[in-house]
């Protein structure tokens, strides 16, 4: 089993949402090609190119498979401390939400092969570094990698839940019909909501 990670927001957004999507890389190649096969969308697929129908159909086929997944998200706690580089503080809540996702599922489950996420946000550097502190959570059984988004599936579909709750937090007439699409997974159990109450802590205040 994998876990794959995207985020969507930010920062500057207000809102930044993560979502970790546990899926067997098999499931989520037939999901993406049976999503193709119906709408004719070919190249990446991500939340913010799809339209509601194609959105919910997604959202189903998910509802069919034997996925599960977590959302992170962050509020208010987005919101920088005076004087704080906003681009360091994006990373922090990134970071955050990664490890509080991941410290969430990892433990439940049985096995965890790889852990998958999106290298296409910040610098080399800084993937590295998180990539390193995911691998702690891994543990010494299972990887941490960084994938371009376009050449997974379940990342593609880690995007999808991403964007979904970050727009179902927006204010507007999209955030119910956000909702009611997430509402049936929801249900179901299989797909849970997280909210980082917390502030990171910054790396001036990390015990050497």
């Amino acid at each position: 089993m994998h876990i794959y990670c995207d985020e969507s927001g930010g920062v500057g957004r207000g809102v930044m949402t993560l979502a970790a999507l546990s899926i067997t890389e098999m499931e989520a190649e037939a999901i993406i090609h049976r999503f193709r096969a119906v709408t004719g969308i070919s190249g990446e697929i991500k939340g913010s190119r799809i339209d509601l129908g194609e959105r919910a159909l997604l959202f189903e086929l998910l509802e069919k498979s034997h996925a599960t997944a977590t959302v992170g998200v962050a509020l208010s706690v987005t919101r920088p401390a005076p004087g704080e580089d906003r681009g360091d503080h994006d990373v922090q809540i990134y970071t955050a939400l990664l490890e509080d996702v991941l410290g969430a599922i990892i433990p439940t489950m049985p096995a965890c092969n790889a852990v998958v996420i999106d290298d296409g946000r910040y610098s080399d550097a800084t993937l590295a570094d998180i990539r390193t502190r995911v691998g702690k959570l891994v543990g010494p059984f299972g990887t941490a990698q960084l994938e371009l988004s376009h050449r997974a599936a379940g990342l593609q579909l880690a995007d999808i839940i991403a964007n979904t709750f970050f727009t179902r937090a927006l204010p507007g007439d999209r955030q119910g019909r956000m909702s009611a699409i997430a509402t049936p997974l929801m249900a179901s159990g299989r797909l849970t909501m997280r909210v980082l109450m917390r502030q990171p802590q910054r790396e001036h205040e990390r015990p050497e």
